[in-house]
């Protein structure tokens, strides 16, 4: 699951108009086959089995749809 916020929209230095969003997911090692892990000399792992990802997106508004 991606858990996405909303953060509004301003007018930018350049006159445009832009939106900001800040997203998090957390994804499980184990569901991408990614089970290699170095045991340290405590005896505890060297990577947790979790990733936790934030993205903070800005985006602009446009007069057109860009070219494909």
């Amino acid at each position: 699951d991606l858990d996405l916020s909303y953060l509004g929209t301003g007018p930018d230095p350049w006159g445009g108009v832009r939106a900001a969003f800040h997203a998090t997911a957390e994804l499980r090692r184990a569901d991408f086959a990614m089970n290699y892990n170095q045991v340290v000399q405590a005896g505890i792992s060297a990577i947790g089995t979790t990733l936790r990802v934030e993205l903070d997106i800005q985006a602009v508004q446009g007069e057109a749809l860009p070219m494909a």
